[in-house]
């Protein structure tokens, strides 16, 4: 018995170090949005260091059209080259990874969930190659696939690129603790940014909801862009200026509730159309627009419901279910032995 009970003790023990308190637990998860869609582009090679910061981005304007279960994004940049040579260097994104952003708060996202990427620079479309590269500065790479395209400057001059995409963003999870939130997200990670010559002189950003969406429906938005709101169009402005980009700096959208039944693919093949929508939607003069004030509704992270609170239960189960068996195992052995050696002494 003497041998049991020091055995239970050490056992007890084991647990503690283990599994100290709830908080171990609660802390499993880093506490945000995951698996958002959204865009983030980076410099790739080691070689072209050297050009990061050479080239400002002098001005930036994206446009987002929210739907269900997906975004559409047009990002028109101003590039600067600021010295007297001239500068080539190549551009990408991964095929297939996420890019874990923000600071305290998580900013992931799939990069795998952008779809049909089109890129051209001064009104002329760019060739967009598939390259295996050994790269992932903040990337979890799934493989080494890149799109890649290459970019050169003259000296001084500056050349305006434009891009196109379309994002699944019905997959995304807002993560607290034990608790957990499906709904629609989109993230621009402003903060990848900073590898160019700092500052960003000024960073626009227009945003129209769509397919029955409403800004008054919006479950949450990043408060630091000055939104304004126009109701006939179902839009927000907001703005950024002299902008050193930072985590606190990501645009982080909060939209919508997840469906079970949304099929991207399909949305994908109907790019042709999306895109010309969100060309006309650019095209609006939205300076003559009227505007009232916006109030940016607090985001809340991790409200638990019947669905999320399951996924929730099951991942933690998969994730400790083999030490918890392990551990029961190892104790009823331990007493099978106890009592072999006592039926053995009698």
């Amino acid at each position: 018995m003497r041998f049991l009970n020091s055995f239970l003790i050490r056992l007890i023990l084991g647990i503690y170090f283990l599994f100290p308190d709830q908080t171990v637990l609660a802390n499993a998860a880093q506490p945000g949005v995951w698996n958002a869609g959204g865009a983030v582009f980076v410099m790739l090679y080691p070689e072209d260091s050297s050009v990061f910061r050479k080239i400002q981005m002098k001005k930036e304007s994206i446009y987002i059209q929210l739907y269900n279960g997906f975004s559409v994004v047009k990002g028109a940049y101003f590039f600067s080259n600021t010295t007297n040579e001239e500068l080539r260097f190549k551009m990408g994104y991964p095929t297939n990874g996420i890019y874990n952003g923000g600071d305290i708060l998580l900013n992931q996202v799939r990069v795998d969930s952008l779809s049909n990427f089109k890129i051209k620079a001064d009104g002329q479309w760019l060739t967009v190659e598939r390259m295996n590269i050994d790269k992932s500065d903040n990337f979890t790479l799934f493989d080494n696939s890149w799109h890649v395209w290459e970019m050169s400057f003259k000296p001084g001059e500056t050349r305006q690129v434009e891009v196109y995409f379309i994002v699944n963003t019905n997959n995304a999870k807002l993560v607290s603790g034990y608790n957990q939130t499906r709904k629609n997200a989109f993230i621009y990670l402003l903060e990848s940014g900073s590898v160019w010559k700092q500052p960003i002189d000024t960073a626009r950003f227009y945003i129209q909801f769509l397919d029955g969406l409403t800004t008054a429906g919006l479950n949450g938005i990043s408060k630091e862009f000055n939104f304004k709101k126009s109701n006939i169009n179902q839009l927000l402005v907001g703005f950024k200026t002299d902008l050193s980009p930072t985590p606190k700096d990501n645009l982080v959208i909060v939209y919508g509730n997840k469906s079970m039944d949304f099929d991207f693919g399909t949305v994908a093949l109907n790019h042709k159309n999306l895109f010309e929508k969100i060309e006309r939607f650019s095209s609006l003069p939205f300076e003559t627009l009227t505007y009232a004030e916006f109030t940016p509704p607090a985001l809340t992270i991790g409200e638990k419901d019947a669905i999320t609170g399951l996924e929730n239960a099951l991942e933690h189960f998969v994730l400790y279910a083999p030490v918890l068996i392990g551990l029961l195992s190892l104790l009823i052995f331990m007493w099978a032995l106890f009592y072999w050696r006592k039926i053995r002494k009698q």
